[in-house]
Parts: structure tokens; sequence; C-alpha cells
């Protein structure tokens, strides 16, 4: 899909160990595969909802028929497209619903300052174990 190979996996990997630090990279990797599960999760079950209004719709298509053969063709094909646009919107909405719940969005709580305390007090803390 990507084409990513290892040179540019280790590349990565390397650029990220640098931006991060070592403390934080086994944090930040755990949450990007829950968010990369949730969203597989959210995927599969848009695909069952997708399967399940399919199956519904084809039972509506046969009921159709089943209409068109006492002379109402033209109702049940009006029926049946408005049954399809439903789906259809059902469909995106639950797609664009899933992509929003399997994004982790926790906002920032800090600022710059704040941030850089943090890390002062943290290399603080790490000199101190060192002694």
């Amino acid at each position: 899909m990507f084409d990513i190979g290892m040179p540019e996996l280790i590349v990565i990997f390397i650029v990220a160990l640098l931006v991060f630090g070592p403390k934080r990279l086994p944090e930040l990797a755990r949450a990007a595969g829950k968010g990369l599960a949730e969203l597989k999760k959210s995927l599969h079950d848009v695909k069952r909802q997708v399967e399940t209004e399919f199956k519904e719709t084809t039972s509506d298509i046969q009921e159709t028929i089943k209409v068109g053969e006492d002379g109402s063709i033209a109702k049940g094909l009006v029926d049946l497209k408005k049954s399809l646009l439903d789906i259809k919107k059902q469909v995106e909405d639950g797609y664009k619903g899933a992509l929003d719940t399997s994004i982790d969005r926790r906002p920032v709580t800090g600022t710059n300052e704040n941030i850089e305390e943090e890390i002062e007090e943290e290399e603080e803390e790490e000199e101190e174990e060192e002694e």
C-alpha cells in the first residue's frame, strides 16, 4: 500500500527516537497500536452493518418483485430506490462516525512553558537518581 521497506522503517524509527526520546517512544507506540486496533474494529463494524443492510435490501428486492407481479412495478421500483438511498446515507454516516470515533482526540492541556517545566523536572529527577 505505502511501499515502505526495511530501510525506510529504520529511518522512521531513528527519527522518532530522536524526536520523542527513549522514555516516551514505547508509550507512543502503545497509543498508536490501540488507535489502529480501534480503527480496525470500527471499520469491521461498518462492514458488518453494510452486509446486514445489503441482506435487508435483497429481501426488499424480492418483495418488490412480488409487488411487480401485482402490476404495480413502478411503485415497487420507487420504494426500492428510496431504500437504496437510505442505505447509502446510513453507510456514509456510519463510515464517517467510525473514523471520528477511532481517532484519539485528547486535548492538549499544557502550554509550551508547562511542558518545558515538566521536561526539566524529569531531567532533574533523573540526575538525582543517578547520584
